[in-house]
């Protein structure tokens, strides 16, 4: 099965390569599978595969949204909503365990 998106080139650019990996994520399948069933090479996708994070570290991950900080007499909670709409509410955490929680978050994006 022939990918619509993939594009009849000797040399993918940045955006072909995303095109392609990210209709790779969406099938489900393994990267093998995937190039098997396109006709494609496998260890072109797996080279885009490692290169293209770095890229991608450029572009800010999450944005930031005005806070208002409320005093309490018990422990504040830090809500994090993410953009898929999943809120992470942590009761009296620590400055350094929401920022261990980000940090997770942000790598595993």
């Amino acid at each position: 099965m022939r990918s619509s998106l993939l594009p009849d080139l000797p040399e993918w650019t940045e955006d072909d390569a995303r095109l392609v990996l990210d209709e790779w994520r969406r099938s489900g399948q393994t990267i093998a599978a995937f190039a098997r069933d396109r006709d494609m090479s496998a260890p072109r996708l797996y080279w885009w595969r490692r290169r293209l994070p770095k890229a991608v570290a450029a572009a800010p991950a999450m944005s930031l949204v005005p806070a208002k900080i409320v005093t309490r007499s018990e422990a504040a909670a830090v809500v994090i909503r993410l953009p898929s709409g999943v809120a992470i509410e942590i009761a009296g955490g620590s400055p350094s365990l929401v920022a261990a929680i980000v940090s997770e978050i942000e790598r595993s994006s």
